[in-house]
């Protein structure tokens, strides 16, 4: 581990990272997620993605990089602008220029506030959703104790669990960004993977930022909001399958008797796709894929919304290792 002091503001950040496989000649820098620290992005990553250099970083607050005490004294609450800032100036202090950043989930909003151009999604945060009923009245009580001076810290959100009060004070902040208009205004060129069971951050946000982001693609995996753990090398390989994929896809929900093929073989047509797509006896419906990468990427989005009469809960897709054998699209 190696310590660098950022200035920021009038304010020395110390940051802790970890340079690994040094001496390439490309960068990629991974983004914890909140409440995490780069122990565990190294763990993941250390393994794939080899002809990168790698740098892991605590940012501020996080792991070994202290802030809102042992010293770094500032009142300032700091948001995901401020972390991308204070980003910038470390990787500008190393002398890395061009990089490709992978951020998880709060990770995933600084990453996209940097000056790279390209990054890398992990079950990103920074679409806001509607609180459920039970956390709302949470808050409202914490806001009415916090008027009498009472305080209750078993109301607290797990993530706040175990901060400072200046880190508490980023969390409230950061917590309730919303990235819908840095998402759609987006000019970076970004992979999008998500965990199908992910309740942090659940796959319809995932799909909602691709849908967002012009220069996007998507692909959901087996696993929850640290899908990435065991995944790395299968991560690899679909982040670099840039030219042409051929992909298997499993449809679920209403999708059979609803002109939910006719629907597929139309996107096809429109996309330029090659490949088939049948009923299967389980009711799903069973799609093979063939073409270039950001016409797949775009179809498969597209399978989501499925026919006016389909209810589509599920789209699963498998990248395919050989070459596909296509010249049309058909329904079987």
């Amino acid at each position: 581990m190696a310590l660098r002091d950022v200035v920021y503001e009038g304010v020395v950040f110390k940051l802790a990272y970890l340079k690994h496989n040094a001496g390439m000649s490309k960068n990629m820098v991974f983004l914890h997620g909140w409440g995490s620290n780069k122990e565990l992005m190294f763990n993941a990553f250390k393994e794939s993605f080899l002809d990168y250099t790698h740098y892991y970083i605590d940012l501020p607050g996080f792991g070994q990089s202290p802030y809102g005490e042992q010293g770094i004294q500032s009142t300032k609450v700091l948001d995901s602008a401020d972390y991308a800032r204070i980003l910038d100036s470390f990787l500008a202090s190393l002398g890395v220029k061009d990089c490709v950043i992978v951020g998880h989930s709060f990770g995933g909003k600084v990453a996209m506030l940097c000056h790279n151009q390209e990054v890398i999604l992990l079950s990103s945060a920074g679409i806001v959703r509607k609180k459920p009923l039970l956390i709302r009245l949470k808050i409202l009580f914490a806001k009415i104790m916090k008027v009498f001076h009472i305080r209750v810290p078993f109301l607290r959100a797990k993530d706040a669990n175990g901060l400072n009060a200046t880190m508490y004070e980023v969390f409230k902040y950061v917590v309730n960004e919303d990235f819908y208009d840095i998402f759609a205004q987006s000019t970076k060129k970004v992979s999008i993977f998500w965990g199908r069971q992910d309740r942090a951050t659940p796959l319809d946000s995932g799909q909602k930022i691709h849908s967002l982001i012009p220069n996007s693609r998507f692909f959901a995996l087996e696993g929850d909001h640290y899908f990435f753990l065991q995944q790395a090398r299968i991560i690899e390989t679909m982040y670099n399958t840039t030219e042409e994929q051929y992909v298997h896809i499993l449809v679920f929900g209403k999708v059979q008797g609803v002109g939910y093929r006719k629907f597929t073989l139309a996107l096809a047509q429109e996309y330029g796709i090659l490949g088939s797509v049948q009923n299967l006896a389980d009711g799903s419906v069973e799609i093979y894929a063939y073409g270039s990468d950001d016409k797949v990427a775009r179809f498969t989005q597209a399978l989501h919304k499925g026919s006016s009469r389909a209810e589509v809960q599920e789209v699963r897709i498998t990248p395919i290792q050989e070459k596909a054998d296509y010249t049309t699209f058909v329904i079987l």
